[in-house]
């Protein structure tokens, strides 16, 4: 929130949901984002987590392939 207010980032938001589908559509699974805002006119999707879990490794994976998003891991 510090970063909002000092006008670094926008748009904050925490536990973002994104629907993971399947080929045809269907949502398979869900990733929640810890964060998301606006950073220099771009999307950020932040994941703040100590152990990268073989499943967390599949969605990031999932992520990027449907929706263009990389995670930044913090």
């Amino acid at each position: 929130r510090l970063l909002e207010r000092a006008g670094c980032i926008s748009d904050l938001r925490r536990n973002v949901t994104y629907n993971l589908n399947a080929h045809g559509g269907a949502v398979v699974c869900r990733y929640v984002a810890d964060f998301c805002y606006v950073e220099e006119g771009d999307l950020v999707v932040e994941h703040c987590k100590g152990v990268r879990t073989q499943v967390y490794k599949i969605k990031k994976r999932w992520l990027k392939a449907q929706y263009g998003i990389e995670i930044r891991e913090s």
